[in-house]
């Protein structure tokens, strides 16, 4: 008897012991992706390039929304814990494109439709092939700039100091939801690219639609003195109805505040301009690391 109750208790220990370890190798349930927003800052193994349009992808519940930089697409997605299987039947807007553009979005697609799983790798989110390889690399999508038009107030001119735009000019800057920003520079409008890349604010290269406008010398010159140093900006911080951009050195590059709705974003180039009264320089807060932040949600 006294046997039979020993191998029992030999037995029930081995159970626990199998048990603990097989509890052990499962791990913790990875977090959930639904009600995150992503913008795509690398695929195959290859950086976006700085002037790219930025794919972005939405989970929302059972479907993802995004865009593929060219058009916009929603469709059902599929998978528990760290498996995710993306629908290969995405409805998809019709939007011509030029050429580059759409076969960078039909990259993009392809390589949704090979996603089985992801990770989370610090703050960037990396969506993963059936054998484990990382296929694309995501940032969190910033929240709190889209749906903001902002009036620049000032900005540090390299070699002139800080300037304010022109009596009766008017430069605005806007960031959308699918990495692109566009404004007015005071002569013609522009746009670029921009993305949050590992904490650092990325704003690609900022072209007027007409570099040669048909305002006056003084209104082009300063177009071109603002296009060139707000893209020196590597970080942003936005404070109730203000946005102060630093470049890398912590020092501010520009200051807007936010456009009242129903005010217009643009306008016609002037004939004249004169110049205001010297402004002063913003008086800038310690600096900060390259950590681009929204202290709206603060």
């Amino acid at each position: 008897m006294v046997p039979s109750m020993q191998r029992l208790t030999t037995l029930a220990a081995s159970v626990l012991a199998s048990g603990l370890a097989a509890c052990a190798s499962v791990g913790p349930a990875p977090p959930s992706l639904d009600g995150t927003a992503w913008m795509l800052s690398g695929m195959n193994a290859q950086t976006l390039a700085a002037d790219a349009p930025r794919p972005t992808l939405r989970f929302d519940g059972d479907r993802v929304v995004g865009s593929d930089g060219c058009n916009r697409f929603v469709g059902p997605r599929h998978g528990d814990g760290a498996a995710l299987r993306i629908g290969r039947d995405l409805a998809v807007t019709r939007r011509p494109c030029p050429e580059a553009l759409e076969a960078a979005a039909e990259a993009y697609s392809r390589t949704l439709a090979r996603v089985t799983a992801w990770r989370l790798d610090g703050t960037s989110l990396v969506l993963l092939d059936r054998r484990g390889t990382p296929l694309a690399t995501f940032a969190p999508q910033p929240a709190g700039l889209t749906g903001t038009v902002w009036r620049v107030t000032g900005f540090a001119d390299a070699g002139q100091g800080w300037s304010i735009p022109r009596r009766g000019s008017l430069i605005t800057v806007e960031f959308d939801s699918e990495g692109r920003v566009r404004g007015f520079g005071g002569c013609s409008p522009y746009s670029g690219a921009w993305a949050v890349v590992d904490a650092r604010l990325d704003l690609g290269l900022l072209v007027p639609v007409r570099p040669e406008c048909a305002g006056t010398t003084e209104l082009r010159a300063q177009e071109r003195a603002y296009l060139r140093t707000v893209g020196r900006a590597t970080a942003l911080e936005r404070d109730g109805v203000r946005l102060a951009l630093r470049d890398a050195s912590g020092a501010v590059v520009a200051t807007a505040d936010a456009l009242p709705r129903g005010e217009p974003a643009a306008q016609a180039p002037a004939a004249t301009a004169t110049s205001t009264a010297a402004p002063r320089a913003p008086r800038a807060s310690a600096p900060r690391s390259g950590a681009a932040r929204d202290p709206a949600g603060s």
